[in-house]
């Protein structure tokens, strides 16, 4: 009975345990081994390989570095990251201003007197001017 008991309770608690996640690589991400390309696939693998370095250059190591084509495609994307980059940063502050709600000051006491003089100033005043009408 004790034992039942131990087991039904270690089934029920493990219910509330987070679920292992299991993440296994598909054949979609992986290359192809070097014996089984063809000729066009070889072409295709030496191009981004090429282009994982070339990516990574800062602008003055591109121009020393990179020629004809490869500087011009260099130059397109990385004019598309760096105007990417400035719309996130734009996309960014104006999510912080949104989210960030101004905070009025608190008025001081004596703020508050004046305040509340102006405000028997203006009651009076528009008395004095109701009875000047009537009258």
């Amino acid at each position: 009975m004790r034992i039942a008991t131990l087991c039904c309770l270690i089934a029920g608690a493990s219910a509330f345990a987070p679920a292992a996640i299991s993440r296994s690589s598909t054949s979609l991400m992986a290359r192809v081994p070097d014996e089984d390309r063809t000729p066009e696939m070889k072409e295709i693998y030496d191009i981004a390989d090429r282009w994982a370095e070339i990516r990574l250059y800062s602008d003055e190591e591109a121009k020393e570095k990179l020629s004809g084509e490869e500087l011009e495609a260099y130059e397109r994307y990385n004019a598309k990251v760096k105007e990417d980059i400035k719309k996130a940063q734009e996309l960014a502050l104006m999510m912080a201003k949104s989210v960030e709600i101004p905070q009025v000051a608190k008025k001081s006491k004596t703020q508050r007197k004046k305040d509340a003089w102006a405000k028997k100033q203006a009651v009076a005043a528009a008395n004095a001017a109701a009875e000047a009408a009537n009258v």
